[in-house]
């Protein structure tokens, strides 16, 4: 029986991206509901309703909401164990979770950061700011929303942008190092954590230091890089188009 499942993302953002990899490699069906983040969407009440935090993705299985990606890769594994992402062994099985772990703490908001000047906020400066502070009203966290409308503002500093290239850069030394030792992050084969990490690979390579991946500096990273690429999964799960055919963003 077709699994009843539905997603809720967003084409280019890190977090639909992994779960759509996800997804793929277990060869699940689902539902597409696309949220559309530069028309505020994910702020509208009927989202909020499914996800307090106004982000994306959501998932919903058989009724069960369930947020926060890493999250959904542990769900989606836990009820549908076939095609297996998760390693048998416990220490493997350890490492797989310091991977995700990793990318929650460091990773993921280090790339918000250096993604914000060069990629969301020439889209959100075409709004006047009357207007983005009447969208601003809908966001669901006070906190975030004062946030965001600094950020449009007076964008990330330079400073806060070289910190986090630099966290980005000492993270890929980390996966290289790792792939000198086994060819997948956590073990002979793909798992969770390989599947987490490919969204922020794709992103670094469109930011200002894609050399971060550079076959020359990281040979293991590289060709990690190359073998995911590669794949019917992650190629499937990144097929999504930018729906906006005059935004300039394409990947």
């Amino acid at each position: 029986m077709t699994p009843d499942i539905t997603l809720y993302h967003y084409w280019s953002s890190v977090c639909s991206q992994k779960v759509r990899f996800a997804l793929a490699e277990k060869a699940l069906a689902w539902e597409s509901r696309h949220v559309d983040l530069f028309l505020f969407e994910n702020w509208a009440p009927d989202y909020a309703a499914l996800n307090r935090k106004g982000v994306v993705p959501t998932l919903v299985h058989d009724g069960h909401v369930v947020t926060e990606s890493n999250v959904i890769l542990e769900y989606l594994e836990d009820c549908f164990p076939e095609h297996a992402l998760r390693p048998a062994a416990s220490h493997e099985r350890a490492s797989m979770r310091n991977w995700l772990l990793a990318i929650d703490e460091v990773v993921h908001p280090s790339v918000v950061e250096v993604s914000f000047n060069r990629r969301h906020r020439p889209r959100l400066k075409k709004f006047p700011q009357a207007e983005l502070e009447a969208i601003a009203a809908g966001h669901p966290d006070p906190d975030l929303r004062e946030d965001w409308l600094r950020r449009i503002r007076d964008g990330v500093p330079a400073t806060s942008e070289e910190r986090c290239y630099r966290r980005l850069d000492r993270f890929a030394a980390r996966l290289d190092d790792q792939l000198a030792r086994s060819p997948w992050l956590a073990g002979d084969r793909l798992s969770l954590a390989d599947i987490a990490v490919a969204p922020y690979a794709n992103r670094i390579e469109v930011l200002a230091h894609p050399e971060a991946l550079d076959a020359a500096q990281r040979p293991h990273l590289a060709d990690w890089w190359r073998r995911i690429q590669g794949r019917a999964g992650y190629q499937e799960a990144f097929s999504f188009e930018n729906p906006d055919p005059d935004d300039p963003i394409k990947r």
